[in-house]
């Protein structure tokens, strides 16, 4: 009996080794099957990673030629202007943007307390440009039609468009908008004027001294185009009026009335603070000149009120509002 027990346990541990040792054989296969399946997956992540670092490589070499924005400060005022790669005709990236940061830091210095979303410049084929739609970063949009280092041209046209953006530009119905564009030729022959003399001591690069005489030159040659002509702002515009509704970018036009409107700013350089107040009213304020030139001056701060009063009595328009002493 005991016998015949010993050999039942014996079997039965002989059973449950074997049961043991094939468990233990389909746990090498699992085991087996499961590395061929992380190797598997490994080799795959491998293979993404390496597409992944070639787009990234691809990101790196288109940027490369794209200098950093770069933040200019005049006190307490910041702009950040960037220059996108085109055919700008053999000038460089950071040589475009050193002259559009010059351009625009005679105006900006003004403008106190004040800050401007991020100016992406592009190379334009039709024309200078602001465009009204933002980019996807709600930067401005401006387009320069200029290269091959010409330097005077291009802070000309700069200027010029980032007046539009000091006078809040928009999309919106305006009959007096040849106004808004008086003013930024008028900011284009200033800034020409206050780089000449700037780039004479104080050039963006020390070899650039030269291009003083150039960019004094390309303004003073307008001016004295128009200077010389003896009609009163008064009498160009009342002679001009229904032309300038019609088109507001008739340069003949803008360009008189900017030479006859520039002493105003050079004697008074803080005025352009005053341009950042204009079209900020509704549309129905554009009817007619003399109830724009109204409402601008009722949004404005009180000191710059009597310089759009001057502004005014040039043009020969009277403000619907009492007299004020200055």
């Amino acid at each position: 009996m005991n016998i015949i027990c010993r050999n039942r346990s014996a079997l039965w541990l002989i059973s449950l080794a074997s049961l043991l040792l094939a468990a233990g054989n389909c746990a090498v296969s699992l085991a087996d099957e499961g590395d061929v399946r992380l190797r598997k997956r490994i080799a795959e992540l491998e293979a993404e990673n390496r597409s992944l670092r070639r787009i990234i490589t691809a990101i790196q070499s288109s940027l490369a030629s794209v200098p950093p924005a770069t933040i200019v400060s005049t006190k307490r005022q910041g702009l950040r202007i960037l220059v996108a790669p085109g055919e700008w005709g053999g000038s460089e990236l950071a040589d475009i943007k050193k002259v559009c940061e010059s351009a625009a830091g005679t105006i900006t210095a003004q403008l106190t307390d004040d800050g401007f979303a991020p100016i992406l410049v592009q190379r334009g084929n039709s024309g200078p440009i602001t465009l009204y739609e933002r980019g996807a970063g709600n930067e401005h949009i401006i387009r320069l039609d200029t290269g091959s280092n010409a330097w005077a041209q291009c802070a000309f046209q700069f200027a010029h468009e980032l007046c539009h953006v000091v006078c809040n530009y928009r999309d919106a119905g305006n009959r007096q908008k040849w106004f808004e564009e008086t003013l930024c030729e008028c900011a284009s022959l200033y800034a020409l004027r206050r780089m000449a003399v700037e780039w004479k001591t104080n050039p963006p690069y020390s070899n650039w001294k030269s291009y003083s005489a150039s960019l004094a030159t390309y303004a003073n040659d307008r001016i004295t185009k128009y200077s010389s002509r003896k009609k009163t702002v008064a009498q160009f515009y009342t002679a001009n009026s229904a032309e300038l509704e019609k088109t507001a970018t008739n340069r003949e036009l803008n360009t008189y009335l900017a030479v006859k409107l520039l002493p105003h700013f050079e004697k008074n350089p803080t005025a352009w603070q005053a341009l950042r107040y204009l079209n900020l009213g509704p549309a129905s304020e554009n009817t007619s000149f003399r109830t724009y030139l109204t409402c601008w001056h009722a949004r404005v701060p009180k000191e710059h009120q009597p310089f759009i009063r001057g502004i005014s009595a040039e043009f020969g328009v009277r403000l619907s509002v009492p007299a004020r002493a200055d």
